[in-house]
């Protein structure tokens, strides 16, 4: 199945584990998802490629993030705070991907503003199938503004 491909919202993956970024843009070329797909490997660097600072003032807007919750210096959570905060980012869906199963974490996410709160299977199989079946609802069934859609088909995913 593919995904809106006349209406390409592109993905910021937030992560510090380079291999979970890794796993999480080839579970989505599997399931023949074509948005192009950036990503950032901290907090810092994800507010820099958000606000268009350094060497991130070229990127573009992006109408889904995946957010890892345990990173070093600024952590998943306090930067769902940061982005909530901003109305700018209040439409962009946030989905939280961790391997916390822990429900004060879950709680304090949902009370932030996550859109949804993945746990990271350990399964292979069974993590390629949520990242698609997160990824195919939130660029594929929920609607955002238009603001946040690119109508220009992507050259490929790519690095961040």
């Amino acid at each position: 199945m593919e995904v809106q491909r006349n209406e390409m919202n592109r993905i910021l993956l937030v992560d510090d584990d380079e291999d979970c970024r890794l796993l999480i843009k080839d579970a989505m070329r599997e399931g023949n998802i074509f948005n192009e797909v950036y990503e950032v490997s901290s907090g810092e660097e994800a507010l820099d490629f958000l606000y268009h600072r350094g060497e991130h003032r070229d990127s573009p807007q992006v109408g889904l993030i995946y957010l890892d919750i345990q990173m070093p210096g600024i952590s998943g959570q306090e930067l769902l705070k940061a982005l909530r905060a901003d109305d700018v980012f209040k439409d962009i869906p946030i989905v939280m991907m961790t391997n916390l199963r822990d429900d004060r974490e879950k709680e304090e996410a949902a009370r932030a503003g996550a859109n949804s709160y993945n746990i990271k299977p350990s399964d292979p199989v069974e993590f390629i199938r949520t990242v698609i079946e997160a990824t195919n609802y939130w660029i594929g069934i929920h609607q955002i503004p238009s603001r946040l859609v690119d109508t220009h088909e992507p050259a490929a995913v790519t690095g961040g």
